[in-house]
């Protein structure tokens, strides 16, 4: 699927990104070396930190102290659960159908985003490579703001996907 959908004013666009492969991994107690396998067979390090980004082979979100995102093409889901053998349990499943993604850039996007989240998306505080589960326009979101883009990425459930497509049509008007 190709980029569908944008909205873009003056200061700020925003566009819906094609998803691609996108799993869940949820891991309970794990072990250092269980983090060790599973990252040298997805090309990525698993972020250890809250609210951090891995950047790799793959894309690695931060979502709990036992889970993460992985955003790329990787090993296969029953590979990666088997690569965590130490820990007590282990579940790598594919997502990437439930998700739609859109960017938000320009020198409005932390702007605009304020809008419908209470983050403080100020550069100084919500740097490069952070990520946050909040509720964004009423629905859940993951926020991140990739190194590289100027400004930020979201994930939603795609159930939601008209209704942020009307959300930011609406909210782009106001930058011109």
């Amino acid at each position: 699927m190709a980029d569908t959908w944008q909205a873009a004013a003056a200061t700020v666009a925003v566009r819906e990104c094609a998803p691609g492969p996108i799993a869940t991994l949820r891991l309970r107690r794990p072990s250092a070396d269980d983090l060790a396998r599973i990252a040298a067979l997805i090309g990525t390090a698993l972020p250890t930190v809250p609210n951090r980004i891995a950047d790799g082979a793959v894309r690695v979100v931060w979502i709990g102290p036992d889970e993460w995102l992985i955003i790329g093409d990787t090993a296969p889901n029953a590979t990666i659960e088997a690569a965590a053998t130490d820990a007590a349990a282990a579940l790598c499943v594919s997502v990437g159908d439930g998700r739609c993604i859109f960017e938000a850039t320009g020198p409005d996007a932390a702007e605009l985003l304020a809008k419908a989240t209470s983050i403080d998306l100020h550069p100084a505080v919500f740097t490069e490579a952070m990520s946050a589960m909040t509720l964004f326009a009423q629905v859940n979101a993951i926020v991140d703001r990739p190194p590289g883009l100027d400004g930020f990425r979201l994930i939603f459930d795609v159930s939601v996907r008209d209704y942020l497509c009307r959300w930011f049509g609406d909210a782009v008007v106001e930058f011109g």
